[in-house]
């Protein structure tokens, strides 16, 4: 709710943006994705390029493959399948880490993005988000509550997006012993990366920091996890004594059990397949409460 506010704010604050498009700032980055582009599309305009960037984008289904890569870390940590990278680590303390690191780096870009506007490069994005700005301050405050699910224009730096991904990526490449996994998600996020800067919805610098920021939060936050040690050491104890037959049994997998898992997954679906998307925020807001 506090980012959806502060995006108002730089939005209905910079005139240019309001009255019309303002030049966008020269973007080195795009430009290169754009030459590469249309020398391996063999296509005049570089907009020429961008269905067939999005058809790759859609097919490799980046953010799903980054969601699915981290449950399946999740299960390996549970399960201490990997080694000696989990062995001393917990499913608890490796969520906790992920999400200290994502609520400072989008900390770092509240602040970031109130303090310098930059212009958007979409051609007018404020027309397309927001109303015109109320003349009355009450109202002014009212527009800036309401949800807004598709962002805003100049919420730049660092992108809101590549803090999210970049804390996946980061979660899950820290549990996995595997190599090839590491480098595969990393390259599906730097090629998510790529393509975002090369359609103007973020500047190339804006996906740059926000993935190299929030690694390094990642890295510097490393000591607040909390170790899985003490668990490991509980549950080999647990192990012996029902070896021993001192210890109760594990009470069975029934369908109330199965429920309480269930339950939540199956309606966090239902609000996002059914309900529209300027209510989803509604949900979150009130969950949270």
């Amino acid at each position: 709710l506090t980012e959806n506010f502060l995006i108002w704010v730089v939005s209905a604050t910079y005139k240019p943006g309001i009255v019309g498009s303002p030049t966008p700032l020269q973007d080195n980055g795009r430009i290169v994705l754009e030459a590469l582009a249309k020398k391996l599309w063999n296509v005049d305009q570089s907009w020429m390029a961008k269905r067939p960037l999005q058809k790759i984008r859609d097919t490799l289904n980046v953010q799903y493959a980054l969601v699915s890569a981290l449950g399946a870390s999740f299960v390996c940590l549970e399960l201490q399948l990997g080694g000696k990278k989990t062995s001393h680590r917990s499913l608890t303390g490796v969520a906790l880490h992920a999400l200290i690191t994502l609520a400072s780096a989008r900390l770092i870009r509240y602040i970031s993005f109130v303090l310098t506007v930059l212009p958007s490069q979409v051609p007018n994005c404020y027309a397309r988000h927001f109303p015109p700005p109320p003349d009355n301050w009450k109202d002014w405050l009212l527009v800036g509550m309401l949800p807004s699910s598709r962002g805003g224009c100049n919420d730049l730096i660092l992108s809101g997006h590549a803090t999210v991904t970049s804390t996946i990526a980061c979660a899950a490449t820290s549990v996995s012993s595997n190599t090839s996994f590491s480098m595969a998600v990393w390259t599906l996020v730097a090629l998510d990366y790529s393509i975002e800067a090369y359609q103007g919805l973020h500047y190339s610098v804006d996906m740059f920091l926000g993935g190299i920021v929030t690694c390094l939060l990642w890295q510097l936050t490393a000591p607040l996890e909390i170790e899985g040690e003490l668990e490991q050491l509980q549950k080999e104890k647990q192990r012996k004594e029902c070896v021993g037959g001192n210890a109760a049994r594990a009470p069975p997998l029934d369908a109330t059990v199965v429920a309480m898992y269930a339950v939540p997954a199956v309606l966090a679906f239902f609000i996002l397949a059914v309900f529209p998307e300027a209510y989803v925020n509604y949900f979150a807001i009130g969950y949270s409460l």
